[in-house]
């Protein structure tokens, strides 16, 4: 099969002919229909050797396809079934992951589908049936962008829901990928004020069509503009950019007892300490998700309760996505195809 790899740090992607992978216990082989790009994509095309597990691997950690063929073992899945592939990778059998926090797996480290392990570029994957999440009537190449960007946002923002109660203000920082989807799991899950921050004005012209109440260019004055309409501040505010100036102006929007919740892989960077954040406040960095996060969004995409654009590119052309993507040309998520 035809496979779209790293073979080595700093030299370009490729695609290699390579064995189909054949399922051992407890193994699914799915076969590709949508894998989602994003930045970290990017990010792990242009890293330098020493921070992300070693070459050759196939890229790709949005993934959803149709199972192809079952190993011994494997229960409550036959072949044909549409599944989600979690871009998260977990053990199973620690302490978190018995406790349905897979997302702090004490052997979760940086590897994942797409990440050291073969991710989704390619006609075949291979993955644990623990990592399979049944898709029923939704359609596998709409559900990719749910392994990851939908579900590392809801992940933030369903870990907010006790306190975003009517009358309290939620704050979106950087409403494309999945600050969108954050707007829309506000806007449905929670009686709370939303507000959007970003640097593209069509961008919030979206986030207000999605359910956001007021919206703001993000600039210098928006965390003093957010202070005087909420009469002191926001009681939650999602950083989805997490750069030093959104991390500063998230920090300056805070309420007494407000959270600050990162997701964003911008590399900011800002003093906390006495004084330094809002009384009572905290600072929150979230990555990932857990397998009740992904099951209840395939429940609310088949459910038509969120929206999920894309732009689509064939598994030829996944190179073109790439730059569309670093362009920021993308409308919605970029999801290769291979039908």
């Amino acid at each position: 099969m035809r496979a779209y790899q790293i073979v080595e740090w700093g030299k370009p992607a490729q695609f290699n002919e390579i064995p189909i992978p054949r399922p051992g216990p407890g193994q699914i082989l799915v076969k590709m229909a949508g894998a989602g790009l994003c930045h970290t994509d990017i990010s792990i095309l242009q890293s330098p050797a020493g921070f992300w597990p070693d070459p050759p691997f196939t890229i790709g950690h949005e993934n959803a396809g149709r199972i192809a063929e079952l190993g011994a073992n494997v229960e409550g899945f036959a072949e044909g079934d549409g599944v989600l592939i979690s871009s998260m990778y977990w053990c199973g059998h620690c302490d978190k992951c018995a406790r349905g926090l897979h997302e702090q797996c004490r052997h979760i480290g940086l590897a994942g589908y797409g990440v050291g392990y073969d991710g989704g570029l390619a006609e075949y994957i291979l993955i644990e049936a623990k990592h399979a999440i049944a898709l029923g009537s939704l359609d596998p190449v709409r559900a990719a962008p749910l392994a990851d960007a939908a579900a590392t946002s809801y992940h933030a923002v369903k870990s907010m829901l006790p306190i975003l109660v009517p009358g309290s203000t939620a704050v979106v920082t950087g409403v494309g990928g999945l600050g969108a989807y954050a707007v829309q799991y506000l806007a449905t899950l929670s009686g709370t004020r939303i507000i959007a921050l970003d640097t593209s004005q069509t961008r919030l012209n979206e986030a207000t069509r999605l359910g956001a109440h007021e919206v703001y260019i993000s600039d210098g004055e928006c965390a003093e503009k957010i202070r005087d309409s909420t009469s002191g501040g926001a009681d939650a505010v999602f950083d989805f950019v997490g750069t030093t100036p959104t991390l500063s102006t998230g920090m300056a929007a805070l309420s007494q007892g407000g959270r600050l919740i990162v997701a964003g892989i911008g590399g900011g960077e800002i003093p906390i300490g006495w004084e330094k954040i809002a009384m009572n406040a905290g600072f929150i960095n979230t990555r990932g998700f857990n397998l009740p996060d992904l099951n209840e969004i395939v429940s609310l995409a088949r459910d038509d309760r969120i929206e999920m654009a894309a732009t689509h590119f064939t598994f030829d052309d996944v190179e073109s996505g790439l730059r569309a993507l670093e362009d920021a040309t993308v409308e919605g998520r970029a999801v290769v195809t291979f039908d």
